[in-house]
């Protein structure tokens, strides 16, 4: 009853949301209007401030650029030498910490941190709350020594700075020692800068604390350049005050820079807080109570947004879905400042001749590097000690979960990548912007270039948006400001069509294949084919795929399979963005180019006597296939152009469940077993298991097995493969996380093991969207169960069809009747989530959700 209702509901509800005169790209704005956040813009917001300087252990500042910065340090409280030798400040590979990260947290209310410093024996927590109404906020830091080591001295260092006060005159923050008060009040800073206004920073002590050393509060003026290097900065004044001492001196005042130092034996606990005037502070106990209710209020909602389903049920991996969203989220990071860029446009980066790498490798050494203007952008991060900044081609899948949980926090970090994009449509594929970020990054890698892609990932994201606006898949996450205003939700699709457009005209227009100077199949479409540029014979970097071996040496003739997948998949999100807008004649256009792609993924790239999708390049005057089987082939059923009617598609299922080839106990390997390359050279994407492919080969499977058109033996064998490989991967991530606390990069396609870069809680966070996912004894034969609270599930590739009706309703009915038709499903889901006891969850995301 709840599947008819629904079906009789939702077309009605998707006419009214999106009900618009017809509109082109081109007559839409070229810029986008960021919700909200600084408290000069539009009042105070829940994103305003946040620990979103992700580089750090902790430290906090708003989303205002040119305001101020906070941070924690700490060390070692036994003398001079090891505190400085044992300093912590931004987040290592080395640091020997045992683990550490947010066990859980909300980028709307706050969460707890727990460092593990087994070096110091040390549990140090960060306990971060905001005030509801996002103007205050507050940490409790807490210190708990290692069992056996209750004596154990630490030393810890608040640092506070204001950017560009010596530029501007207007700021000001001056800080003064209270620690002789008595009043529990160890510092306090008075600060006014003219985007925040007038503020008070205040350290609070706790006494029961054993404090060795005075409190020492230091305020110093700095260089710019220098104002984000605490750790190097408070280094020198260490050093500074001469002999063994092992504090900064006690000279607190004026200055764009402060210190707190406090040295503790055994446990300790002390607040920093931050308020503006006339509102109560969040005191030690404010902050405990706070802790204590969103511990339990996360994990509430956190089973009603992402259920466990069997065998993740159990009590032992609901600790480990928590800290695997509570970590992606904690990564979320607000960046301001230059890149370096290569605006030559020099005639070798065209790479048309036959040895173009090593042309274009020439030009890049004496090319002009432009210092652009300072950017903003708020982007999550793969990895907090090794990759603290934002990456294009990670963002669309760190946001797959993220739209889940709170779809306005996913729709603000899509606009600010799309503000990053030029005139011509060209989004820098690394975002490493000012001087901090560059720190982090070897000086060769730093220069971005207009002419390298990346793979178009927010593509992923954009139909979800739509389908959660429409009413087509479910939403149980944060409260939306765009799902309960038709008005807002529109003004955003026309904000964001013609960036999403001038993107991938821009992908078009810069990685086309040739097709005039080299042979092609006679029955391919011309023009309708990619190269990726930026090759060298053993990378294709800009491919996202790195060292997957590919054609070698690299030809000006090439066809790269994944690029012409990912123009396939951008115009499919085009394509619905427009028919809810209404633009009739671009969603004819963006169809039409999904057709040719997917006529030219066969025509161009399958080979029929290997059995599998390839690249293709220019031998001996040949058109040629270069066929590697792993992630490669997959690409035309992972960004879902195939359905379950596919001739081509019971050969990559063979492919995927080989285990001579591509499957493991762990997960897919990215390169087939029995393939020459396997294992060998760098070995980043030839062997190992990622989990963001992984997923989406869960998501993609589980469709084709849920299709009612297509082979049985075909749609079995895709669910029986979902089933299978969502329960390795679940595992694989969940093993390796009980054992070194850390989620990883990838994961050994022999051991299981985390590979590379730890506290990758990126795109490794994705695995969270299987964990809910419901197969039952019938997806034995090719059936799946499900529950009614996921809703009807929506078509996440051409298989299934849904159509779309726009019609004009004028917009005061049009919100009464929308109101009416929402409340009828919300009780339709609520009611159909009851009667099946509240705990299944059909599915967390709906790739393309439909095929307009």
């Amino acid at each position: 009853m709840a599947a008819m209702l629904i079906c009789l509901v939702l077309p009605v509800l998707c006419a009214l949301c999106f009900s618009t005169p017809a509109i082109a790209a081109s007559q839409l704005s070229n810029s986008i209007s960021n919700s909200p956040r600084s408290p000069s813009a539009a009042g105070w917001s829940w994103q305003t401030w946040g620990p979103y300087r992700p580089n750090l252990y902790f430290g906090v500042r708003p989303q205002v650029t040119d305001t101020l910065l906070m941070g924690l340090m700490w060390a070692s409280g036994e003398n001079r030498q090891r505190m400085l030798t044992t300093l912590r400040d931004t987040c290592e590979q080395d640091d020997g910490m045992q683990g550490y990260g947010w066990e859980f947290y909300d980028t709307r209310t706050g969460g707890s941190q727990v460092i593990h410093d087994t070096q110091l024996h040390l549990d140090l927590a960060t306990n971060f709350l905001k005030s509801k109404d996002g103007k205050n906020w507050a940490v409790r830091i807490v210190g708990t020594p290692k069992k056996g080591t209750t004596d154990v001295k630490t030393t810890i260092i608040l640092h506070t700075a204001v950017e560009k006060e010596i530029s501007d005159g207007s700021k000001s923050l001056v800080c003064e020692n209270k620690s002789k008060s008595k009043t529990g009040v160890e510092a306090t800073c008075l600060g006014d800068i003219a985007a925040l206004g007038k503020f008070e920073l205040q350290v609070l002590g706790d006494e029961r604390n054993n404090i060795l050393q005075d409190v020492v509060v230091n305020s110093v003026r700095v260089p710019e350049e220098e104002i984000w290097q605490a750790k190097a900065v408070f280094t020198d004044q260490v050093k500074s005050a001469g002999g063994d001492q092992m504090t900064v001196k006690d000279a607190s005042g004026d200055g764009n820079m402060h210190f707190v130092q406090m040295t503790f034996q055994g446990p300790f606990k002390l607040t920093f807080t931050y308020r503006v005037p006339d509102t109560p502070t969040l005191d030690a106990n404010a902050v405990d109570k706070g802790i204590d209710s969103l511990r339990s209020s996360f994990s509430t909602t956190l089973d009603t947004v992402f259920p466990r389903a069997p065998p993740f049920h159990l009590e032992k991996y609901a600790g480990f879905s928590q800290a695997i969203l509570s970590n992606l989220l904690g990564g979320l990071g607000f960046f301001h400042g230059d890149s370096k860029v290569d605006y030559s446009n020099a005639s070798e980066y065209q790479e048309t001749d036959l040895d173009f790498w090593t042309k274009a490798a020439s030009a890049m050494s004496h090319a002009q590097i432009t210092t652009t203007s300072p950017q903003t952008l708020l982007s999550f991060t793969p990895s907090r000690p090794f990759f603290p900044r934002g990456f294009l081609w990670d963002e669309g899948f760190h946001l797959l979960p993220v739209v889940e949980w709170d779809l306005d926090l996913a729709v603000s970090v899509l606009q600010s990548w799309l503000n990053l994009m030029d005139d011509d449509g060209w989004i820098g594929r690394e975002q490493i912007l000012g001087p901090e970020a560059r720190s982090r990054v070897p000086p060769q890698f730093q220069t971005q270039y207009p002419h390298y892609a990346n793979p178009p990932t927010l593509s992923l994201i954009v139909p979800i948006i739509i389908s959660k606006l429409t009413g087509a898949s479910p939403y149980t996450g944060h409260p939306s400001v765009y799902i309960s205003s038709p008005d807002q939700a529109s003004i955003l699709l026309k904000a964001i069509f013609p960036l999403l457009a001038r993107h991938y005209d821009w992908f078009r227009r810069t990685q086309p294949g040739n097709f005039t100077a080299y042979p092609r199949p006679p029955s391919s479409i011309a023009g309708t084919g990619f190269r990726w540029r930026g090759r060298t014979p053993e990378h294709t970097l800009t491919s996202g795929l790195d060292d997957y071996p590919r054609a070698n040496p690299p030809h000006p003739g090439e066809l790269h399979l994944d690029a012409l997948a990912w123009v396939g998949a951008s115009a499919s999100a085009l394509q619905q963005v427009a028919h809810h807008l209404g633009d009739a004649a671009s969603a004819q256009t963006y169809a039409s180019h999904v057709k040719n792609v997917k006529h030219n993924l066969d025509a161009l790239h399958w080979d029929p006597n290997r059995n599998t999708y390839c690249d293709s390049t220019i031998q001996e005057g040949k058109y040629t296939h270069i066929c590697r089987e792993g992630y490669l082939p997959l690409f035309p059923l992972l960004l879902g152009l195939m359905d379950a009617e596919h001739p081509n598609l019971p050969a990559l299922l063979d492919l995927m469940s080989n285990p001579d080839k591509l499957w493991s106990p762990y997960g897919l390997r990215s390169l087939s077993k029995s393939d020459e390359g396997y294992g060998r050279g760098e070995n980043y994407w030839r062997g190992a298991i990622w989990v963001n492919l992984n997923v989406l080969a869960v998501l993609r499977l589980k469709v084709i097995g849920s299709s009612q058109s297509g082979p049985q033996a075909v749609r079995t064998k895709a669910s029986k493969l979902a089933a299978d490989l969502r329960k390795r991967l679940v595992e694989t991530v969940y093993e390796s996380w009980e054992q070194t606390g850390f989620f990883w990069e990838q994961y050994s396609d022999t051991t299981g093991e985390g590979r590379r870069s730890r506290a990758f809680t990126g795109w490794t966070a994705a695995v969270i969207l299987l964990m809910g996912l419901q197969f039952g004894d019938g997806a034995k034969e090719g059936r799946e169960t499900s529950d009614a609270s996921g809703g009807v599930m929506m078509s996440l590739v051409g298989a299934l069809a849904f159509p779309i009706v726009v019609v004009a309703v004028i917009p005061a009915l049009r919100k009464k009747v929308l109101g009416a038709v929402a409340g009828v499903v919300y009780s339709v889901l609520t009611w159909s989530r009851a009667r099946r006891g509240g705990r299944g969850y059909e599915e967390v995301i709906d790739l393309d959700e439909y095929e307009p």
